[in-house]
């Protein structure tokens, strides 16, 4: 790991130097306080200050919709191309995203390999960017507000400048073709960096208590703030869509135009009604409390068992995007009786 300084004034010739590393992919306004992830030719687009895009960064490894196998005119191909992004830099990853990356690698590169997963997993170069929370963020809580690895490069602004920090063997390529953006940093930047954490620290306003929190739900199975909650939860997936940890998908077979099929891989949630549907018309989870019950179990009791940590990374995405207002530490406050 190396720490290096860079001007505030050189950011966009920097953010034209990653060009050279794949396409630029980052947060651009398209309405007021409206973040989307997008790939830019223009630098000054860029805005990795934003808290959160709409959709997170898991568009950039699985598209939501791609064809896996096609048959065309008695021709199948199977090569999953729909799918390749080729190079990719994503500039202004926040420490709960570059965690939840490694959540993702977990689900997709442990035992049974994703290759169309892999493919561009491999091709992603990750410059992260240091933010401070609002009231919806509860990474803190979560244990992902900070990171020290999984990324290439990482910029944290102080005043006028950036701490700049290289982890990977590629971020050490970007430096190395563009020294003339970078310094060593001094100890002045090391002093305001570690004033800035202190800060920052104080800037969290949204906390949950994940004590024992396995556990605790272990022993809340039955609890009627499941039914109470489904009541409330409209199950329209939005949560799901926007989190950047829920990974399920569906496969189906269609058949666009005539002698042509294709088997197309598209994003789902556990929170729709047909997702636990099988053959013979039985649902596993038919009603709306069992299927909000099951998201609220896997990501903070059934992962944790599997793998040893929650899939949640306190982002708030799920708290902003709810249209009925579901607030995920509320919702645990009340398992635990808090509320």
């Amino acid at each position: 790991m190396q720490t290096l300084r860079m001007n505030a004034g050189l950011l966009s010739s920097f953010l034209e130097a990653l060009k050279a590393f794949g396409t630029l992919v980052a947060p651009v306004e398209r309405s007021p306080g409206v973040f989307a992830l997008e790939a830019i030719d223009d630098v000054s687009q860029a805005r990795p200050e934003a808290l959160r895009t709409i959709l997170p960064f898991k568009k950039l490894l699985l598209k939501p919709r791609f064809v896996m196998l096609e048959r065309r005119q008695g021709q199948y191909g199977a090569d999953g191309a729909d799918n390749d992004l080729g190079p990719v830099v994503y500039f202004g990853a926040h420490s709960c995203d570059i965690h939840a990356l490694r959540i993702l690698d977990l689900l997709y590169l442990s035992d049974y390999v994703d290759p169309y997963y892999k493919r561009n997993r491999d091709r992603l170069t990750v410059v992260g960017y240091g933010c401070m929370p609002d009231g919806k963020c509860f990474c803190q809580s979560m244990d992902t507000s900070t990171i020290d690895k999984d990324f290439d490069m990482f910029l944290t602004p102080l005043d006028g400048r950036y701490l700049v920090t290289v982890n990977s063997a590629r971020g050490d390529d970007i430096v190395r073709a563009n020294q003339h953006l970078f310094q060593p940093a001094t100890r002045r930047d090391v002093q305001e960096y570690l004033e800035r954490l202190k800060e920052r620290e104080k800037a969290f306003t949204l906390s949950l208590d994940v004590t024992d929190l396995p556990y605790v739900l272990e022993l809340k199975k039955d609890d009627p703030v499941w039914e109470e909650l489904g009541k409330k939860c409209l199950c329209c997936g939005s949560c799901s869509m926007v989190c950047p940890t829920c990974a399920c998908f569906n496969v189906r077979d269609e058949c666009p135009e005539e002698d042509s099929a294709q088997r197309v891989r598209t994003w789902d949630a556990c929170l729709y009604r047909e997702y636990a549907l099988v053959a013979g018309g039985h649902n596993f989870r038919a009603s709306r409390a069992d299927r909000v019950k099951n998201r609220y179990y896997h990501k903070q009791e059934a992962f944790v068992r599997e793998f040893g940590m929650p899939s949640c990374v306190g982002c708030g995405r799920c708290i902003e995007n709810c249209p009925t207002g579901i607030n995920v530490v509320e919702v645990f406050q009340y398992v635990r009786g808090e509320a």
